[in-house]
């Protein structure tokens, strides 16, 4: 019987190839999509499981005011294992970027400059598994000015030596020892490193004349977010033992002026990369959002693809009545004709299945170079992918064979063989089904095509928004390392005095509009600190954002004022006594009007002095933040990066000259230059992939959509082909045909709108929530999601109506 069934599949595949492709290519293709996506889910749900420890690893987390960080003083380390005995051990990190020379046999030295050197605890080894190349672990990071190397550093600056025992320079004088070699971490993993150091080194990395200072401030600072820290908890301890005695800790370790709006928690490793509420992370966090709505794209995708099949099958089961009746009277059972349906169904399933293995694996890199992952063809091999394979096989199967064989198995075998049955198709009760299927898969092509056009919108929002600066022909250079540390102080006066030398001799260059100093550029963050604005106590505990900038800052990036003066060298204190906060403070202060907040006073971390100007808000965060308070001062030590604005022609030959007199005054630091404006591009780069991995995944949706309409409208046009031919006969125009053929799908088209609006509007508002600035939902969005359903709908429709139409009416009337 098995062996009967198959070859009556094959056989009827075979006779109606047409249909056959357009059902397998359709199925192939929503489940090649289906399956991409599911390795990208699959893969953000994963990070971190590969730890051995995962379910006992926790990372503190820090609630301040309306901060939520990631990061904790790095004092928490001396005092969470006395006071939580659930607690195995610790550890905290800190990373900065560093400038490193590897000296070499012949004299000479190869720099580099590195962005992720980890400073941490000996209790990091304990806590995560490394895997281990070369060298010895046990002890690694008790002695000091010791480091371990991931695979890559280690082929990098010694390239096919033993890396054991050989020195790493760091910022031009600390000698480290190279004392193992340890695989890097896999790509789902919320933290990499490059190399990973004593943590009480990273002092030793700072100017002789800070660290000590920093070191005693550390040890003593109950609010600076500066160290992510994890702990390991004992077996079997409970986590909310440890999280529900924070506030006791809090309120024995923290000085009493600090507690206010202060809390504190271990958050579950296994919860952290899909957590975007938290600031300060190691790495960019995954979006819930973006999984939730990928794995709807995925779903709906495959339900269009077993829509087509459905209405297809069921369509051409019309032209097997005669079939299934013979089958019938020759004594087979209703049943039998189901099992044979969904036999066939999953054939057809399982072809298309191995095709559309077959075409995710050559779509994969496509796929990573839109995620940025690294995602292996060989994961389609895993036993869990594997179940879910023939999973998605045997649902698919029945999802789209269901329906068919239980339509088909219903047929009467006496009508059929009269072929009367036929004649009575078109009732409404055997094509309602078929209809709601139809109109189903018609308004998820104008959801996602609606959907698409707001993201693309959103994104471009994130491009063309007034940012209340210049963003463009500025360029930016750091000064030395990027080090949060640097916070209590970098740059000291004789360093002051070689950047002034420096701005004076590139102003002479023709090219050079203006240039200035800052602790960072606007769109990357601040440092927050402790602040006491008038009419405000220290026990109100306030943090707000600040940022270091020299005098010509305003006037270098086109900041407005709204009311007051610019900081000026003239007035001789501005340095020790003057702010200048933005329109978010004045009124976060309570100081009033812009006009009516100079002259207020403001005590920074005991620096003392009087607001002097109001600037217009500006985007100092991310656009993805809202407008925080912001406050700005003159303050040497923390400037740490160049901004030159340049002139549009001959920005090259301009940026060489300005690299020749860099290499003159800082001959040890390199002139590592980037565009602001592609900078902060560059942070939207989520949002972007986003984009447009949602536009090729609509796009294939909607090609899959017009399959089915075209299979559709080949199955209607071969029912209609003699009433066409009589319609000719009697005068009718193709115009004429195309608008009957046409008409039987416009209603559909309609009703499919009226449910796609509302959906379209009820998930773009759910994505758009989490965004401070979005844009609004435009109806026309709709309007032309609508319109290119239609247009793709009516002309794949009209191409075969058309064909159908030019038939000559001889050809399809001289059998009757």
């Amino acid at each position: 019987m098995l062996r009967n069934y198959l070859v009556s599949t094959l056989r009827n595949m075979y006779r109606n190839s047409t249909f056959s492709l357009i059902n397998l290519f359709g199925l192939a293709a929503g489940l090649s999509c289906f399956f991409l996506i599911m390795i990208f889910v699959n893969d953000e749900l994963s990070y971190d499981k590969h730890q051995s420890k995962a379910d006992r690893i926790y990372r503190l987390r820090y609630h301040i005011g309306d901060f939520d960080i990631a990061r904790v003083p790095p004092i928490f380390q001396d005092h969470l294992g006395p006071f939580f005995p659930e607690i195995e051990t610790s550890s905290r990190m800190f990373s900065r970027s560093v400038s490193i020379s590897i000296p070499q046999e012949s004299g000479s030295e190869k720099r580099f400059e590195e962005d992720n050197v980890n400073f941490c605890d000996p209790g990091l080894l304990e806590i995560f598994d490394f895997n281990l190349v070369f060298g010895e672990l046990n002890g690694a990071l008790e002695e000091p000015f010791t480091l371990i190397l991931n695979r890559e550093m280690a082929e990098k600056y010694f390239p096919g030596q033993d890396p054991i025992g050989k020195s790493i320079v760091m910022e031009g004088e600390s000698v480290f020892k190279v004392v193992a070699v340890v695989e890097d971490f896999p790509s789902n993993t919320h933290t990499h490193f490059q190399m990973l150091l004593p943590y009480d080194n990273m002092y030793d990395l700072e100017p002789e004349h800070l660290r000590e200072n920093i070191r005693r401030n550390f040890s003593m600072n109950w609010m600076v977010s500066h160290s992510p820290t994890y702990v390991l908890l004992k077996e079997g301890a409970d986590p909310e033992s440890v999280n529900t005695r924070f506030p006791e800790f809090v309120e024995e370790k923290i000085p009493e002026n600090m507690q206010k709006d202060q809390s504190f928690e271990i958050q579950p490793l296994l919860d952290i990369h899909l957590n975007e509420s938290v600031m300060a992370q190691s790495e960019p966090s995954g979006s819930p959002e973006f999984i939730m709505i990928f794995s709807i794209v995925g779903i709906l995708t495959l339900l269009i693809a077993s829509i087509n099949y459905i209405n297809l099958s069921t369509a051409k089961s019309l032209q097997r009545s005669k079939e299934i009746a013979m089958r019938k009277v020759l004594g087979a059972r209703r049943l039998n004709v189901i099992v044979q349906f969904l036999g066939e169904s999953f054939l057809v399933t399982l072809i298309a299945a191995l095709a559309a293995v077959v075409m995710a694996a050559m779509l994969l890199p496509l796929m990573n170079t839109l995620t940025n992952k690294e995602l292996d063809p060989i994961i389609m091999l895993e036993p869990q992918f594997l179940l879910g394979f023939f999973l998605v096989i045997i649902l698919t199967s029945l999802m789209a064979g269901f329906y068919p064989s239980i339509f088909v198995s219903a047929f009467p075998p006496l009508r059929s063989i009269q072929s009367r049955f036929s004649n009575s198709i078109s009732g409404r009760g055997n094509l309602s089904f078929r209809r709601i299927l139809i109109i189903v898969q018609f308004a998820i092509s104008i959801v996602l095509i609606s959907s698409t056009l707001i993201i693309y919108q959103q994104f471009n929002l994130f491009k063309d928004q007034e940012l209340g600066f210049n963003k463009n022909s500025i360029v930016t250079a750091r000064i030395q390392s990027e080090n949060f540390n640097s916070v209590f102080g970098g740059v000291d006066g004789q360093l002051r005095q070689k950047l002034q030398s420096f701005e004076n001799e590139i102003a002479k260059i023709p090219g050079v509009v203006n240039s200035t100093l800052s602790s960072t550029a606007p769109g990357f963050g601040m440092v927050n600190r402790n602040i006491i604005p008038e009419g405000f106590t220290a026990e109100d505990n306030m943090l707000c954002a600040v940022m270091a900038i020299d005098y010509d800052f305003l006037p270098t990036y086109e900041i407005q004022l709204a009311s007051g003066r610019d900081f000026s060298a003239s007035h001789g204190t501005d340095h020790e006594d003057a702010f200048l906060i933005n329109e978010a403070a004045a009124e976060a202060f309570q100081f009033g009007t812009p006009e009516e907040a100079l002259g207020k006073e403001i005590n920074m971390e005991g620096k003392e002095g009087k607001v002097v100007g109001v600037v217009k808000d500006f985007n100092f965060l991310s656009l993805t933040e809202p407008m925080r308070p912001l406050i700005m001062e003159i303050f040497v030590p923390q400037f740490n990066t160049f901004s030159i604005r340049v002139e549009h022609e001959n920005v090259e030959q301009t940026l060489a000259q300005v690299e020749s007199e860099w290499n003159r005054f800082f001959p040890s630091e390199t002139f590592d230059y980037s565009f602001l404006d592609e900078d902060l591009l560059a942070n939207y780069e989520t949002q972007e992939r986003f984009g447009q991995l949602i536009g090729y995944f609509a796009f294939l949706a909607i090609l899959i959509s017009c399959l089915g309409s075209y299979g559709m409208i080949l199955f209607v046009s071969s029912q209609k082909e003699k009433e066409i031919g009589i319609r000719k006969v009697l005068g009718a125009s193709i115009s004429q045909i195309v608008f009957l053929l046409n008409n039987r799908f416009a209603a559909l088209v309609g009703i499919a709108i009226l449910i796609a609006w509302p959906s379209t509007i009820y998930l773009a508002n759910m994505w758009l929530e989490d965004f401070s600035y979005r844009v609004e939902i435009n109806h026309w969005n709709m309007v032309l999601g609508s319109l290119a359903t239609l247009i793709l709908v009516f002309g794949t429709v009209s191409i075969k109506s058309i064909a159908t139409a030019l038939i000559n009416p001889a050809e399809v009337l001289k059998s009757d």
